[in-house]
């Protein structure tokens, strides 16, 4: 079975991902759908939560995760610098964040592309990966709709910078505070990046054919290597 629209393909993804892969696999350019989907979602969030949240209290929360070993000559740099660029966060928020989601995808789709190459039946182009890479970022959508809610049920407009990453495996389980050397780290990782794997490893039984243990490992593989990289070198 698959999707038979674009339109439900935006559905299905969440509730019945075979089917939209399955029919991603035939239809290229709905990936289009699921990037305007992405990026519109990511990019109203991000508008809503820098246009609702006071401006120095933001710059406080930015300056209280400034390195306590800076020099004050580096400080003073630092907090300038944050000051003169505080009334154009959000541009850079929403700049940055489609930016960040088609450099990502592209790489991604390279990863895709060269593992691919271990299926001998398979002969998708880098195109198709990075259109099923798209898709495999459909829970951003979903991420952006919950930081969407906070900020419309929100009480004040004093908001915590951590509000963006409210399902975060520092938010939801550990509580670092910002100065501690994994706190990035815990902060990024969260319950969407684990969907987004999920739906690599559903992704790539659909498209391959990968048996499912090597479909599993092959989708956790990029993630892994990147986290596990990022707790290396927090230590270092």
């Amino acid at each position: 079975m698959q999707s038979t629209s674009s339109i439900s393909a935006l559905t299905d993804i969440f509730v019945s991902p075979t089917k939209a892969f399955n029919a991603i696999n035939e239809k290229k350019g709905w990936s289009w759908a699921a990037f305007i989907a992405v990026s519109l979602v990511m990019t109203l969030a991000s508008y809503l939560f820098f246009s609702s949240t006071d401006p120095q209290f933001l710059l406080e929360q930015q300056l209280a995760t400034l390195d306590p070993n800076m020099s004050a000559e580096e400080r003073k740099m630092a907090e300038e610098g944050m000051q003169a660029t505080s009334g154009m966060q959000v541009w850079f928020a929403i700049g940055g964040g489609i930016f960040g989601l088609i450099i990502a995808n592209a790489l991604y789709a390279l990863y895709l592309l060269l593992i691919s190459k271990m299926d001998a039946n398979c002969d998708k182009k880098f195109g198709d990966w990075f259109g099923f890479s798209v898709w495999t970022n459909m829970p951003l959508v979903i991420s952006s709709l919950g930081i969407i809610i906070l900020v419309l049920t929100a009480s004040t407009d004093q908001l915590s910078i951590s509000l963006m990453n409210y399902a975060s495996l520092n938010q939801l389980v550990l509580g670092l505070e910002p100065q501690s050397k994994f706190f990035a780290l815990t902060e990024a990782f969260n319950i969407f990046v684990i969907w987004s794997i999920a739906l690599t490893v559903i992704g790539l039984k659909s498209w391959t054919n990968f048996s499912a243990n090597k479909a599993l490992v092959l989708g956790i593989l990029p993630s892994a290597i990147f986290y596990i990289g990022w707790a290396i070198f927090a230590l270092v």
